[in-house]
């Protein structure tokens, strides 16, 4: 009797090939959650960024708005105020395009100490109180905001863009959040100011006389009477 060989199994790998699927499957999904964290992580930066920019904005905005009062209060009665001169023969701002090619032109209000003209607004744990900042509490600095300052003429239908002769003027402050790679986070804020004189009132509804039950009367509500004068009610700040 001839006794035939049993012919051995012949492992075909498929332990292996489920191991790798496996594995695969369990490296997609790490990176899958790992894009996903970092694009949150990227979007919370970007709102921080842009908060930090409209808040430095907001600071160059109120600056400019003192150094223009400044300026009006030094030029006494004078009917005309002739923006280059008292900027201290300040040209046109000729390094942001977008800013060149502006008429009336734009002139830098509040120019930086360095050669960009950027003003620098940092805050670091060196300058605050040690009460000012909560124990445990890890500080996050502000080294790399900063801003700038514009001012030009409104358009009063006088066809000289340099000479302001309604104490009129427009404002434009830039906020700017730079990063170590990549384009910076800006804003910007505008407001037109008036050199008004009197007393500024600033209320919900109508003025405080001439009012009826629903809130509403028939006086002017840019203009009231207060102690038989005329009083206006407008910003008394730039």
């Amino acid at each position: 009797m001839v006794r035939r060989p049993t012919p051995r199994r012949q492992s075909r790998g498929f332990t292996l090939l489920l191991a790798l699927g496996v594995v695969a499957v369990v490296t997609m999904a790490v990176m899958l959650s790992y894009s996903v964290v970092g694009r949150e992580a990227d979007t919370q930066a970007d709102t921080r960024r842009q908060k930090q920019a409209f808040f430095a904005a907001e600071a160059g905005l109120a600056e400019g708005r003192e150094k223009v009062r400044l300026l009006m209060a030094n030029n006494g009665n004078s009917e005309s105020l002739a923006i280059p001169a008292v900027l201290g023969g300040a040209t046109p701002v000729a390094d942001i395009p977008a800013l060149a090619a502006a008429n009336p032109p734009w002139y830098e209000l509040l120019p930086g100490s360095g050669p960009d003209k950027w003003n620098k607004y940092t805050l670091l744990k060196a300058g605050l109180a040690p009460s000012e900042i909560p124990a445990g509490v890890d500080y996050p600095e502000q080294a790399n905001v900063r801003y700038r300052v514009f001012v030009r003429d409104d358009d009063e239908g006088d066809n000289n863009a340099t000479v302001d002769t309604n104490d009129q003027l427009w404002i434009l402050a830039v906020g700017e959040v730079t990063t170590a790679n990549g384009r910076p986070t800006r804003s910007m804020v505008q407001a037109l100011v008036t050199n008004a004189t009197g007393d500024s009132i600033f209320m919900p509804g109508c003025g405080m006389k001439n009012c009826g039950p629903d809130q509403s009367g028939s006086a002017n509500p840019d203009v009231g009477q207060a102690g038989g004068g005329t009083t206006q009610y407008s910003n008394p700040y730039p």
